[in-house]
């Protein structure tokens, strides 16, 4: 597996057990990003905020506090969101950001 730049995060990647964490989170990645984008997809707010919410905690304990702050602000959009479908286009640009985020570590350049 390829890892992007040892900067990106913050556990060290050249210590062996937090280089296995990295890759561990970068392997379950995927199925996290495939679970926010059916969420919205769906209009399953309630799934996309639970998502959101377990990526914010667990992200920066792995060593990815970049995906977690924004995680944090998608979650903080859908709880300050009377009705999320009506800052579709509010959630659907953080979904992206998220998304692309997340892809960035999945597949580095």
């Amino acid at each position: 597996m390829t890892l992007p730049d040892p900067s990106a995060f913050s556990l060290d990647i050249n210590d062996p057990e937090d280089a296995e964490l990295i890759q561990y989170f970068i392997s379950v990645l995927p199925e996290r990003v495939e679970s926010i984008v059916a969420a919205f997809t769906n209009d399953d707010f309630d799934s996309l905020k639970r998502v959101a919410h377990q990526l914010k905690g667990a992200a920066p304990g792995f060593g990815f506090p970049t995906i977690g702050a924004e995680a944090g602000k998608l979650e903080q959009q859908l709880r300050s969101t009377g009705d999320p479908s009506e800052q579709i286009e509010t959630l659907r640009s953080q979904v992206e950001s998220l998304v692309s985020l997340c892809n960035s570590y999945i597949n580095p350049s």
